[in-house]
C-alpha cells in the first residue's frame, strides 16, 4: 500500500512539475527610463528648439512643428512605459493557474481513481491479501443486482423478460420458492409457453429436494401437452415415472428425448445412463429394489432414489375398469369464433375436493367432432387417477392460448355428476368463457 501511494505522488509531481514551471517563469524585460527622465530629455529638446527659433536657424512655424512633434514623442514613451506593467498582470495569471493546477489535478486523480479504479484491491494489497477476494463480492454484488431487478418489476409488474431473468437468476442463487413465484409472474403474462413450463416445473422439483408434487406434475403434463418434444419436461417427465416405478413409460419419454440431442454430447450421455437404468429397472423381477438414476440433461432436476411396486401390486390402470367415454363436439353457433388450429381439452375432474386432472386428452378444434376415452392411462399423475374417484366432472375447453385453464373468450362445456363408468356421453362446448 505504502509502494503505491509513493508511487502515485511520484507520478503526481512528475506532472506539476511538467506544467507548473512554465506557469511562473517571467519573461525578460528591459528596465525602462522614469517619466522624471523621459519628461527632463523633453524639456531639454524644447529649450534647443527655443533657442534655435531666437537666433534665427528657426522659422517660427518650423519650430511650432518640431515642438509637436516633440510633444507626441513624450505621450508615445509615457505610454510606452506606462505598458511595462502589462507582463506583471500576466505573470499574476500564470501564479494563479499553477495554484489551481497544484490543487486540482491531485484532486481530480483521486476522484477519477474513486470511479474507475479498485479500491478494494489497494485495501486488499494493503492487507497483505491477494486482490482475488474482490471476485469473492461478485456474489454481494449478483444479490444487490437481484434486488434491485425484483423493486423494478414490483413498480412495473408487466415485464415478462424481467420476470424471466429474475426466475432465472433466483435459481443460479438457490432460491427455489422465490423462483417458482417469478415462474408463475411469467405464465400470468405469456400463459401456456411450454419452456417456461418446465422452468417451473423444474423449480418446483428444486424446491422440494426432487420430490414431485401436484404442481410440478401439471406443469410438466401442460408442458408436454402443449409441445410434445420439450426436451426438460421429457427429462422430467422421465424422472417422475421412473420414481413412481413406471420404467416403461420412463424409458418412452427419454427415448424421446434422446433422439433430440447431439450423440456426442454430455447431455446425451446423460440421457443414455438413465435409458440403461430403466431398462435395468423394467428386467428386474417384482419386487426387486432399483435406484434411479441421478443423472438428468442440464437444467432439468435431479431424479431421485425410488423403488417399483411393492411384489404383487399393479398399476391402477389395471386393477380398475374407470373409463369415461362419450362423443366431443362444439355448438354450431360457436364455430365462427375458433379457429381449426385452437386448442382442446377433454379433461375430468374430482366433483369435489382438489380441482386437479384426473384424466386429460388434448387435440385441435379441426379433430372435432371425435370420440373420446378418458381412463388411468391418461392421468396426469399416478396419485390422482380415475380410478380413485368416485364422482367426477367432464369438461371441454376450447383455448386459445393452448393452456387448459380458462380464460375470457374461450368456449366450454361440461358434464357435472358422473360416475367413472360412463358412456355414450355427448360433450359439448356450448357456452362462451366470460
Amino acid at each position: 500500500m505504502t509502494t503505491l501511494w509513493i508511487i502515485v505522488v511520484l507520478l503526481l509531481l512528475a506532472t506539476l512539475l511538467c506544467l507548473i514551471p512554465p506557469l511562473l517563469r517571467r519573461a525578460p524585460t528591459e528596465q525602462p527610463a522614469s517619466e522624471a527622465n523621459v519628461r527632463a530629455f523633453y524639456l531639454a529638446q524644447r529649450e534647443q528648439l527655443r533657442r534655435d527659433m531666437d537666433n534665427g536657424s528657426l522659422t517660427a512655424a518650423a519650430g511650432m512643428r518640431a515642438e509637436e512633434e516633440l510633444q507626441r514623442d513624450l505621450l508615445q514613451d509615457l505610454d510606452l512605459r506606462r505598458g511595462r506593467g502589462a507582463p506583471w498582470a500576466g505573470q499574476r495569471a500564470g501564479i494563479m493557474a499553477a495554484c489551481l493546477l497544484t490543487v486540482l489535478i491531485p484532486v481530480a486523480a483521486v476522484m477519477l481513481y474513486g470511479q474507475l479504479g479498485n479500491p478494494r484491491a489497494a485495501a486488499s494489497a494493503s492487507a497483505g491479501q491477494p486482490a482475488e477476494p474482490h471476485a469473492a463480492d461478485t456474489g454481494n454484488d449478483m444479490t444487490l443486482a437481484i434486488n434491485a431487478l425484483a423493486q423494478r418489476l414490483r413498480a412495473a409488474p408487466d415485464d415478462a423478460d424481467g420476470w424471466y431473468m429474475l426466475a432465472r437468476s433466483y435459481e443460479t442463487l438457490a432460491r427455489y420458492t422465490d423462483a417458482v413465484a417469478a415462474y408463475q409472474q411469467v405464465l400470468r403474462l405469456v400463459p401456456g409457453q411450454p419452456a417456461v413450463l418446465a422452468d417451473l416445473a423444474d423449480a418446483l422439483l428444486s424446491a422440494n429436494q426432487g420430490n414431485p408434487d401436484e404442481a410440478s406434475i401439471a406443469a410438466v403434463a401442460q408442458a408436454l401437452a402443449a409441445q410434445p418434444d420439450q426436451p426438460k419436461a421429457l427429462a422430467l417427465a422421465g424422472m417422475m415415472a421412473l420414481r413412481r416405478g413406471d420404467a416403461a413409460e420412463a424409458l418412452a419419454h427419454w427415448e424421446r428425448l434422446q433422439a433430440q440431442l447431439p450423440p456426442d454430447s454430455e447431455a446425451a450421455r446423460q440421457i443414455q445412463s438413465n435409458i440403461a437404468q430403466a431398462r435395468n429397472m423394467a428386467a428386474a423381477p417384482a419386487g426387486t429394489p432399483a435406484m434411479a438414476s441421478t443423472a438428468s440433461p442440464p437444467g432439468a432436476a435431479p431424479a431421485a432414489a425410488s423403488t417399483p411396486p411393492a411384489a404383487g401390486a399393479a398399476p391402477a390402470a389395471a386393477a380398475s375398469n374407470a373409463r369415461i367415454s362419450g362423443r366431443a363436439s362444439i355448438a354450431d353457433g360457436l364455430r365462427g369464433r375458433v379457429q381449426p388450429s385452437d386448442t382442446v381439452f377433454i379433461l375430468a375432474r374430482p366433483e369435489e375436493g382438489s380441482r386437479m386432472p384426473l384424466a386429460i386428452l388434448r387435440m385441435q378444434v379441426s379433430d372435432l367432432p371425435r370420440d373420446f376415452v378418458l381412463d388411468d392411462s391418461s392421468a396426469m399423475s399416478p396419485d390422482a387417477t380415475l380410478s380413485r374417484a368416485s364422482k367426477v366432472r367432464v369438461e371441454i375447453r376450447v383455448s386459445k392460448s393452448g393452456t387448459a385453464a380458462a380464460r375470457p373468450g374461450d368456449l366450454g362445456g361440461a358434464l357435472p355428476a358422473l360416475g367413472i363408468h360412463a358412456d355414450g356421453l355427448e360433450l359439448v362446448a356450448d357456452t362462451i368463457v366470460p
